[in-house]
């Protein structure tokens, strides 16, 4: 424990007190802004920005606070000052990521203990290249489990009982397919795909273990693979589906590497999630699992067997479910098709009754721009969720800041705002409270039998079809639990063995590779199936960007 006890004591008590939020499952979301380390310097700066972000319309506070903060004492009374001020202002918090850096030391340098001790190595690609920077080496990490145990630990000991708390994660469990706490799947252009970022020693034991748990022996192995492999420490990482050192099995090999990481995932996320709830004794607090808004774009354009990365049993589990809702210039519509495709993948928790919150977003082109279109999107794109918190990620400069100019960031490294920017928020912020329910009826409900895709590379196609087909028509996702919610009249396709003999699922069967023609064409046929105009018109985007 760290030795400044009584403020949090004090803050605890102010909050009972203080704390006033309607029921959430009955108010419009809580506006807010994420509150990051990068951003402050000390103890002043803390406190002045969580006032920033109140007079600019926050009602909640998304924290990212540094890996192992109790080893920095300066660090420890930063946040402890945080929390005092969101108490004071009636703000709701969340705590999410742990990944920034230290406070400056007396030297003015600031070090970041995940990046710096434990997630140290870049990825793998299989083709043996690196991956970018930005993507490193997580499944299977020596220490990173164990970090996440601990850090899961702490905040539910000191911060649990927080009454103004409403969620927390950190690691992998903040955006996996996109971050470089988790970032599984990486764009190679020789292959014109996204592949798997995790060929490393550290996968390769992960992969070594799970076959041994699910074929028990060399032996089992070489029945289900038809190869002849020596012993299990001599099974490769299957590179795709095509890998001739698996034969003609190799589809299923690439699917249970796949699953490897999955599992690794998902055991994580369950041990993390235990620890929460037995350590803070808040049931009524989730541990949050939150996707990019960009995963629909990179299953999309994944390999087939990338389909055994189980979202809907991600959902399923989880107890509440994020998201990142950014758009980026990097794509030729700022990223709203792979949005949109989320957020419909995400409504299956809302049918489950998850809550769901839009932890952090802005547009960015590349730097953090002010486009005033872009924002609505954003301030939009998820109402059918319904979520508990829209948050705003850009709140202020980074002390390592990349560009010159960010005029989407309310407030510059010198403290003072840029006032563009604190306006449109503002507006945007009391646009939210007034916004009416939404709510959108499949056209289509699909449920996928994961396992089923192992062995059939064209349901495998099929089901990551999905992601292009929900950016233009209202795909639902199902499960058992959740298709009773779903109107009587709208037809349910299951992805399963053996294949319904209907229309609908012979269309969803035809789906080509993921050649942007070829899915455009399909994409376009289908709508017309569903009485829907052809979806694809071109289209100009502008991204204004106003310092």
């Amino acid at each position: 424990m760290h030795g400044i006890k009584s403020p949090i004591i004090i803050l605890i008590c102010l909050v009972t007190l203080l704390f006033a939020v309607a029921d959430p499952s009955l108010a419009q979301p809580l506006p807010g802004y994420v509150v990051h380390f990068d951003f402050i310097a000390n103890q002043l700066e803390a406190r002045q920005l969580v006032r920033i972000a109140a007079a600019s319309g926050a009602r909640v506070i998304n924290i990212v606070p540094p890996a192992h903060i109790w080893e920095n004492q300066q660090a420890l009374r930063m946040l402890d000052v945080i929390l005092q001020e969101t108490a004071h202002l009636q703000l709701a918090v969340l705590f999410t990521r742990i990944d920034a850096s230290y406070p400056p030391d007396a030297h003015g340098r600031r070090e970041n203990y995940l990046y710096k001790t434990i997630l140290t190595e870049p990825g793998q690609m299989p083709d043996g290249t690196p991956t970018t920077k930005y993507f490193l080496t997580t499944a299977g990490r020596a220490g990173y489990g164990e970090w996440m145990e601990e850090e899961t630990r702490y905040y539910a000991r000191h911060y649990g009982k927080l009454p103004n708390l409403l969620g927390i994660n950190l690691g992998p469990f903040s955006e996996p397919f996109a971050s470089e706490r988790g970032g599984f799947l990486q764009y190679l252009r020789g292959t014109n795909c996204y592949e798997l970022t995790q060929y490393t020693p550290e996968a390769a034991r992960l992969w070594h273990e799970w076959l041994r748990a699910h074929f028990c022996d060399i032996t089992g192995v070489n029945r289900d693979y038809q190869t002849s492999f020596a012993s299990l420490q001599e099974i490769p990482l299957p590179r795709n589906e095509r890998d001739e050192r698996f034969g003609t099995h190799a589809g299923a090999a690439y699917s249970d590497f796949v699953r490897t990481i999955n599992d690794w995932f998902i055991e994580r996320y369950e041990r993390c999630r235990h620890i929460w709830h037995e350590e803070s004794g808040r049931n009524d607090v989730p541990f949050i699992l939150q996707f990019s808004g960009f995963v629909a774009e990179k299953l999309a354009k994944a390999r087939p067997g990338a389909a055994s990365f189980d979202l809907v049993g991600w959902i399923t589990r989880a107890d509440a479910v994020g998201l990142s809702l950014y758009t980026n210039s990097g794509y030729p519509d700022l990223g709203h098709a792979s949005v949109i495709a989320t957020v419909r993948l995400l409504a299956l928790a809302r049918d489950l009754g998850k809550d769901v919150f839009v932890l952090e977003g802005g547009c960015e082109a590349p730097n953090v721009v002010l486009n005033k279109a872009e924002l609505r999107f954003f301030a939009s794109a998820a109402a059918q969720l319904s979520p508990k918190v829209w948050i705003y990620e850009f709140l202020k400069d980074k002390f390592d800041e990349e560009y010159q100019t960010n005029p989407g960031k309310l407030v510059r490294a010198n403290g003072h705002t840029r006032p563009a920017a604190v306006r449109l928020l503002r507006s945007l912020f009391a646009e939210l409270k007034n916004r009416p329910v939404v709510e959108e009826t499949p056209l289509l409900a699909v449920m996928v039998d994961t396992a089923a895709t192992r062995e059939d590379e064209g349901l495998a196609r099929a089901t990551l079809a999905l992601y292009d087909l929900a950016a233009t028509l209202p795909v639902r996702w199902v499960n058992a639990e959740s298709a009773r919610t779903i109107p009587g009249d709208v037809p349910c396709v299951r992805l399963e063995h053996p294949l319904q003999e209907d229309e609908a699922t012979r269309a969803l069967m035809s789906s080509p590779q993921p050649e942007p023609e070829k899915r455009k064409e399909w994409l376009n046929r289908l709508a017309t199936a569903f009485g829907k105009q052809p979806f694809f018109l071109e289209k100009t985007t502008k991204t204004g960007n106003t310092e």
